[in-house]
């Protein structure tokens, strides 16, 4: 039976098209106006008014849509558009008019005015126009459609619509009831969907701050660029976020889309660890992310969207199924995910098709369910893709537990091993005691001879450590030396780093920036970096050998020079000795010069001058 009302109602319809008027009867309050039933001319010059139309119809021929559903691909022309409406059986209740494309410039309806024959009533809206000066507070356009009751004499009723962007021409005729009815239900599940969508972006905009991983940050872009990318296409954000400010829509229309693409293929590619699973693939999507800014840039407001929609996720699903197949499996949900928005994509793509809206007649929640599609894939995906990180998390957890139980293994059977080594070590060994006590003797007379030899080399260290001594107590009295008898002391920088460092932290670290004593080793030798506030410090910095370019040996031995002999050194001299440039030489001794001329100086022990020369220079 269903089959039989569904194929009596594709006739009607059938009919009602060919004939080019709207019937309104009892019992039918939502009249879905197809393309081919109504009449449209196309104004490029933009200067014909409603008054041309009716005072010299046949100047302009109106043409029937050739198919179902007609778009502005001149968004700079204006459209006029003119349909019947009879009134079969006397119906008196209020009507309005639906235009379900949210997104044009300017649309004005022309109704008759019945007590005026060939008058026209003029109601004006658009997104140039501020949305509190709408007839309806709705997100679509929506007018009164006065009736006549006399069902033997229709009129015409006109549009003038200034599209600006290519858009669909689709309206419905409901009853006022019916209108407000539908209205509620419509918001009411909108504002579930935005609800969703928002809340699960923040909660992974928390977890990106609690975790620190970067594919939680990607996502929440991804999720609130389609939030706005949604609120352009139904309506919703020039309603109620920027009703003032029509630029927007006009910017956000290709912006947000691409935005959300870009985002998509960031966080799948983050998601996924292509760079790990298909490193030969890391690459491809950023060639892909510049196509899309190319081809936003060449085709902003045509339906190529859809192709930049599909080329992205069909991208996307492939690589989840070969990242999977290497065995990563939280990758599945991005593949369930991709082929729900994928399956939207192509349903909402052939919603236009007319066997598709003939099937679905009958049935007001399928054709809200293809009218609302994308936004219905959206949710599906939204919450797949929670799950999925949900996974990814349990499949890491499970990865590293499985890593710290080989880990353990590995160094059980290391154990094993050592164990089984040291048995045989303890078998060697027994057998070399018995082998060394039978030549007790000859070891004995090697020992003494090890002795002998041992006293005389620690003579020898004596005298070496005693040498270095005095070197170095040189370098604190200031004995008579030069560079080369310095350099003994100093043999290679690192002697002198390690003496730097001592002399700047020898006391104890402080951070300079929070004043935390607690490091770690810096990014450069002998660094320091903060563990409260990351702050690397050179061993150089906030020390006279700061930004120093030659060797730290010859910096460290002029600061000697200078803790001894003060501004009598001769920078000529010196300069010569260590092979510097005369300028380099005077600007860095003339450093310490200036600190040794203060006063907390004077006042210092022998001992201390040379660290407050290297400390405040």
């Amino acid at each position: 039976m269903k089959w039989i009302y569904t194929l009596s109602c594709l006739l009607y319809i059938v009919l009602d098209v060919q004939g080019n008027d709207i019937i309104l009867e009892e019992g039918n309050e939502d009249y879905r106006i197809f393309s081919n039933a109504i009449e449209f001319y196309e104004d490029p010059s933009n200067k014909l008014t409603i008054q041309d139309f009716i005072q010299n119809p046949e100047s302009y021929l109106f043409k029937r849509g050739e198919t179902e559903e007609q778009f502005s691909y001149h968004t700079q022309s204006n459209y006029w558009i003119r349909f019947k409406i009879i009134n079969k059986d006397m119906i008196s209740n209020h009507w309005v008019l639906e235009i379900l494309d949210s997104r044009f410039d300017e649309v004005i309806f022309y109704s008759p005015d019945f007590n005026r024959p060939s008058n026209y009533t003029e109601s004006k809206t658009g997104l140039r126009f501020d949305f509190d000066k709408r007839e309806y507070q709705h997100k679509n356009f929506v007018f009164n459609v006065p009736l006549q009751l006399n069902k033997e004499k229709p009129h015409y009723y006109y549009l003038k619509i200034h599209p600006g962007t290519i858009g669909s021409f689709l309206f419905k005729i409901r009853s006022n009831d019916n209108f407000d009815s539908y209205a509620f239900k419509e918001y009411l599940l909108l504002g579930m969907y935005y609800g969703i969508v928002f809340i699960l972006a923040f909660y992974n905009l928390l977890l990106y701050f609690t975790t620190k991983e970067k594919v939680y940050i990607y996502y929440f872009f991804y999720a609130v660029a389609w939030a706005f990318d949604s609120s352009i296409q139904d309506g919703l954000g020039f309603q109620f976020v920027w009703s003032y400010t029509y630029p927007i829509n006009i910017l956000g229309g290709f912006l947000f889309k691409i935005l959300m693409l870009i985002f998509y293929l960031i966080y799948s590619q983050s998601f996924l660890d292509v760079s790990q699973y298909l490193p030969s693939w890391k690459k491809s999507v950023y060639l892909l992310i510049g196509l899309l800014l190319v081809g936003s840039a060449f085709f902003p407001y045509t339906k190529n969207h859809f192709s930049f929609d599909l080329v992205v996720f069909v991208y996307t699903f492939v690589v989840a199924i070969l990242v999977y197949r290497q065995g990563y499996k939280p990758a599945r949900f991005l593949i369930l995910g991709n082929g729900i928005i994928l399956f939207g994509l192509v349903l909402k793509n052939i919603n236009s098709v007319e066997w598709i809206n003939f099937m679905i007649q009958d049935s007001r929640a399928l054709v809200i369910s293809v009218v609302y599609i994308r936004h219905i894939t959206m949710i599906f995906d939204i919450v797949i893709l929670s799950v999925a990180l949900g996974d990814r998390i349990r499949y890491l957890k499970q990865t590293n537990e499985q890593a710290q139980r080989n880990i353990i293994d590995h160094l059980h059977q290391n154990e094993i091993l050592s164990d089984q080594l040291t048995s045989n070590l303890e078998q060697k060994v027994a057998e070399r005691t018995r082998v060394i006590e039978e030549k007790n003797e000859q070891l004995k007379v090697q020992a003494k001879e090890i002795n002998e030899l041992n006293v005389i080399l620690g003579r020898d260290n004596l005298k070496l450590q005693k040498n270095v001594m005095e070197e170095k107590e040189a370098r604190i009295s200031l004995k008579p030396f030069d560079f080369t008898e310095f350099s003994l002391v100093y043999t290679n920088e690192e002697e002198a780093y390690r003496f730097l460092e001592e002399v700047k932290w020898g006391k104890g670290y402080v951070c300079k920036k929070c004043g935390h004593t607690k490091y770690g080793k810096g990014t450069t030798h002998f660094a320091r970096r903060c563990l409260e506030c990351r702050y690397d410090e050179s061993v150089k910095v906030f020390t006279a050998f700061n930004n120093c370019k030659f060797d730290i040996r010859k910096a460290l031995y002029l600061a000697v020079l200078i803790n001894r002999y003060g501004d009598n050194v001769s920078i000529t001299d010196v300069s010569k000795e260590l092979d510097i440039r005369y300028a380099t030489c005077r600007v860095f001794l003339q450093k310490l010069i200036t600190a040794a001329n203060k006063k907390e100086y004077t006042k210092l022990k022998d001992e201390d001058k040379i660290n407050y020369l290297i400390l405040n220079g």
